[in-house]
């Protein structure tokens, strides 16, 4: 222990009376140590070290500093290095919001002597004596021999109220065995805070590799401010129950102030580790999260991915129904393998994708999200449709051989515009029961009712695909 912890603790202690001490403050200025884990769905974990001097018996501490949206019941007191469950006992909590407002005051200074300040039409300002006499629906006073309602100017208080905090704090009453200052453990939930991932990824010239960078942006849309915190990132969802707690609460909607942004860049991410069947990062740093703050922190980079660019059409083989009327654009799609010395897992989020446009800087090429995706997953990104890769689709042939199957037959025509050959996916659609009889190229079954055939279309031409199919 400091010098300067053991001198606080000893002050604080001779002024406690031996059995049921008086509330005592526990500020910042006595954290030793802080943690924070953050999960993807609004809710952080905080470990909370500070010193608290104790007396024997009860004591009761209002502790600042911590989160107001503190989740009820999921504090939980630690003392490391305590053995037995009765050396430290946690008995009452209660999170207290900040009350030193306007109004609050005006209400504690009801029947007490205040001062009436007006202005008058030169600017000149007066005061008067005047007694505040209520605060239901507004100020009413007496002024001198009247009763002013909601009076015009402004009133000025003599005394400041006791009791009243100008910030959140926790109030907790413990008992204790023995007297002494000692390190103790606050750890609870609170929502409010939490983090989530983007990715950018950048195409190389030649279209086959991509710079892949992941950033974690750290939320804190609580009041409390949380530095010098060593961060726990947890990728994954966790089940929650349903809340009986009247949240968002007019304090929390306060305490949402305007956002900060900052961006922090790690030389490298530590390796996640599995941890309850999720994945934790521990970052081995420390970070400041203030208030209404939203910072980002590079997670890793990777020079050269491995990527494909497909085009691709959903829908346009089947087994009978109206043609299609007009050409369809193709869905223009980026994929890569999670796999090989890149792998690693990668948290759900959001990827936006950057390809270079000739001498000048690259453009913006779409956005898609991504779910959880572990090592050896496969990440496809849907961007948009391709300007100039069309298809036509009509129905050659029905016949109906029963009541109970039917044969249809069906062409698409792909037509490419650009200067060089493409490779185009065309994946049907196909209901239970159905069999290709006929197909001018073979495919592959991505499931039992979805074919996908993989065609080439010759830069400035077209290439058809006919197949035949029954239902059964």
């Amino acid at each position: 222990m400091s010098l300067r912890v053991t001198l606080l603790a000893a002050g604080l202690l001779a002024a406690a009376t031996p059995l049921y001490a008086q509330e005592r403050g526990v500020s910042l200025q006595a954290q030793q140590g802080l943690t924070l884990t953050l999960y993807q769905d609004g809710l952080g974990l905080v470990h909370d070290n500070r010193w608290v001097p104790l007396v024997p018996g009860e004591n009761r501490l209002a502790i600042t500093g911590v989160s107001e949206r503190l989740i009820g019941g999921s504090l939980v007191l630690q003392a490391p290095g305590e053995e037995g469950d009765g050396a430290l006992r946690l008995l009452e909590q209660s999170m207290l919001p900040a009350d030193l407002t306007p109004h609050e005051l005006l209400r504690r200074a009801v029947g007490q002597r205040v001062q009436l300040v007006t202005t008058d039409a030169e600017g000149r300002e007066r005061s008067e004596p005047a007694t505040l006499l209520s605060m239901a629906g507004g100020p009413v006073l007496r002024v001198g021999d009247r009763i002013e309602i909601a009076p015009p100017g402004r009133i000025v208080l003599l005394d400041l109220p006791d009791g009243l905090r100008a910030e959140p704090q926790l109030a907790v009453t413990l008992r204790a065995e023995e007297a002494g200052a000692r390190e103790l453990v606050f750890a609870y939930l609170s929502e409010g805070l939490s983090w989530r991932t983007d990715y950018v990824a950048t195409l190389a010239e030649d279209g086959e590799t991509l710079r892949l960078e992941g950033w974690a942006t750290l939320v804190n849309d609580t009041a409390a401010p949380f530095e010098r915190a060593r961060l726990r990132l947890v990728a994954g969802s966790v089940a929650r129950a349903p809340s009986e707690e009247p949240y968002p609460s007019p304090m929390m909607l306060r305490a949402a102030a305007a956002p900060m942004e900052m961006a922090v860049a790690y030389d490298e991410m530590p390796a996640a580790v599995a941890a309850a069947d999720r994945y934790l990062y521990d970052t081995g740093r420390e970070v400041d999260l203030m208030p209404g703050e939203r910072k980002r922190l590079s997670l890793f980079q990777e020079p050269a991915v491995p990527a494909v660019r497909r085009y691709r059409f959903e829908g346009l083989v089947s087994a009978g129904g109206p043609d299609r009327q007009g050409p369809v654009n193709a869905a223009l799609t980026l994929e890569f393998e999670n796999e090989g010395n890149f792998a690693r897992p990668l948290p759900r989020g959001s990827v936006r994708v950057y390809e270079p446009a000739g001498e000048g800087p690259a453009i913006f090429a779409g956005e898609a999200a991504i779910g959880h995706t572990p090592v050896g997953g496969e990440v496809s990104l849907r961007l948009g449709e391709a300007f100039d890769v069309t298809a036509e689709a009509r129905q050659t042939a029905y016949e109906r051989l029963s009541d109970r199957s039917y044969e249809a037959a069906g062409a698409v025509v792909l037509r490419n515009a650009k200067e060089e050959a493409v490779e185009v996916q065309v994946a049907g659609a196909l209901p239970r029961g159905a069999r290709i009889l006929q197909e001018s190229a073979p495919h592959e079954a991505e499931s039992a009712t979805r074919p996908v055939w993989t065609l080439t279309v010759p830069p400035g031409g077209e290439t058809e695909l006919t197949y035949r199919v029954r239902v059964n």
